[in-house]
């Protein structure tokens, strides 16, 4: 580097340059259609040690209280989401499930572990921590795609469960493990009575937290919520720091109290959101800058071990137990491909393995460590395929729609910037003189009457624009699609070969000639909500020409005004 330049950037430089690799990769996340978590994630091992190594490991070590702070309000959100009252019809499903999916999980994992020869202990250790699933990717990305069904509700519910269970049978395991290795009775009675004392705190603070959110919502004005979220949320992430408590639970728990305390829970959090977002995005860059591709290969024959027993463990001890208790077949298929993310809890349980047993909880912390950068780059994914095949998906968040290109927003900026210098056209536009074949975008194509739904959705995702025309075979205009309209609905599988373009249409109301002057199109724009107009050749049967758009238009009135 330059003389001129400091040899160690400020964390700040380490900040800057993970939310902007972050912002590309949800870019890029729009344009492939992937879950943004998943961006983010990768953005983050781009940028980190594995790949690019911009960012120090002091760096994310200094970040280290806002991603959990971040994994603080996505839990305080989850919990949240069980009123007693909307979860009593489902709870008895959702408790059949979980204890399905987890004994089967945990059966498959530690089974298989051992039968390759690493030892039970090995084996039940890592039982148990196949059992967590990660709480703020699961629900983010439920979150992002805007799904709504019982796959989705039960996630919720089963994620929850999970990381619960997860917490409390690791330790339980941990006891038994070192009496298979150890016999160490004395010392598994006070560790015990620890793990009792410990999550009775967690659960103690979570209630006090929850009550003290629900209390102050009713007394201050809501311009001072996020203050009071943000407090209560940072003292007792330090509690549990100071204390050595598992913060998930207290977040959780102070999650169900609140929504079971008051009414404003909702609004409490819609005001979480308006830093919660960028801490999320902060949260998963930095879990991704920390992923550590060499553990995955470090993890050899173990990990793909654990890997494929816990994958199997999840979608059949889903499939068993749902078949059991004859859930949809919605359920069934795909449930189990919701639970795969895992990250958070089970790498702090892990770290906790290994500073409490360094001879084999080393060995488990490299194989979580190299299976989480399977499991979180593909768990998103997986999650969002799963919602959308359950057909839970609302067909507006399942297509990635812009209506400006990148080309129009950099002319933008420049003709705005010349502008601003006081730079004009050398002669000025006689508007009156234009008509609508001089804004006239004769390269648009139509959407064929008879083009199947699968056809509908891609020329959507192709397009810049909110009105897409369809045409007969004679390249007249039929009727018009429009996005608005089209994304009210749910998408049903079920129905893609039934549906065609033309099924969609709504009748033609206006259309435009290319020898009209524009204040015939400013005319009929005011008397729609359309933001393209067909045109149409009125000597040749009304042939389709093109579109007129309402962009165009304005651009050319504000340039015609300055």
């Amino acid at each position: 580097m330059p003389d001129a330049l400091p040899l160690e950037t400020h964390t700040a430089v380490s900040l800057g340059i993970l939310l902007l690799a972050s912002l590309a990769g949800g870019i890029v996340a729009d344009l492939v259609r992937i879950p943004k978590v998943t961006a983010y994630l990768l953005a983050g091992v781009c940028v980190g040690p594995s790949v690019a190594d911009w960012i120090g490991a002091e760096h994310m070590h200094q970040l280290e209280p806002l991603t959990k702070l971040a994994m603080a309000l996505v839990l305080l959100e989850l919990g949240c989401q069980f009123p007693v009252a909307h979860l009593r019809p489902i709870l008895r499903r959702a408790t059949w499930l979980s204890v399905g999916e987890i004994a089967t999980t945990f059966s498959m994992v530690a089974i298989s572990i051992w039968m390759f020869g690493y030892g039970l202990s090995c084996a039940v250790l890592l039982g148990a921590l196949a059992l967590a699933t990660a709480p703020a990717t699961t629900v983010l990305v439920l979150k992002e795609s805007n799904s709504e069904g019982p796959v989705t509700e039960l996630a919720g519910v089963l994620v929850a469960l999970n990381n619960i269970v997860a917490i409390i049978a690791f330790e339980l395991l941990f006891l038994v493990a070192q009496l298979i290795s150890r016999d160490s009775v004395g010392d598994a009675a006070s560790q015990i009575t620890q793990l009792v004392v410990d999550l009775g705190g967690a659960c103690g603070l979570g209630i006090l937290g929850g009550l003290i959110l629900g209390y102050g919502s009713g007394l201050l004005n809501r311009r001072r919520w996020l203050v009071m979220v943000l407090a209560v949320a940072i003292l007792l992430l330090g509690l549990c720091e100071s204390w050595h408590l598992p913060y998930m639970l207290t977040f959780l728990v102070s999650g169900v109290v609140l929504v079971n305390t008051t009414d404003s829970s909702t609004d409490l959090l819609a005001e979480n959101e308006k830093i919660a977002g960028l801490l999320v995005v902060v949260f998963f860059a930095v879990h991704g800058a920390e992923l550590q591709l060499q553990a995955f290969l470090t993890a050899g024959l173990l990990g793909a071990i654990y890997i494929g027993a816990r994958t199997g463990g999840k979608i059949l001890g889903i499939r068993w137990s749902a078949r059991v208790r004859m859930e949809a077949a919605t359920v069934r298929r795909y449930l189990g491909t919701c639970l795969l993310a895992q990250a958070g809890a089970a790498i702090a349980l892990a770290a906790v393995a290994a500073q409490r047993w360094p001879e084999l909880g080393t060995q488990i912390q490299n194989v979580i460590l190299g299976s989480v950068v399977f499991f979180e780059i593909l768990g998103p994914i997986l999650i969002r395929w799963s919602v959308l095949k359950a057909g839970e998906v609302h067909l507006a968040q399942a297509i990635s729609h812009r209506t400006e290109t990148a080309a129009s927003q950099a002319a933008k900026m420049w003709v705005r910037g010349r502008e601003a210098l006081g730079f004009r056209p050398s002669a000025p536009m006689d508007i009156q003189s234009l008509a609508v074949r001089d804004l006239l975008r004769s390269n648009v194509p139509g959407l064929a009457q008879t083009a199947d739904f699968d056809a509908v959705i891609d020329h959507i995702r192709r397009s810049h624009d909110n009105t897409y025309v369809v045409l007969n075979d004679d390249q007249q205009v039929v009727g018009l699609v429009r996005y608005a309209l089209l994304s009210d609905t749910f998408f049903d599988a079920s129905i893609d070969t039934l549906v065609c373009a033309e099924d969609l249409a709504s009748p033609l109301e206006t259309t435009l000639s290319p020898q009209d002057p524009l204040h015939v199109a400013v005319d009929a724009f005011r008397a729609t909500s359309d933001d393209v107009l067909p045109v149409v050749e009125e000597d040749s049967g009304g042939r389709y020409l093109g579109i007129l758009r309402r962009g165009d238009l304005t651009e050319i009135a504000i340039r015609h005004r300055s």
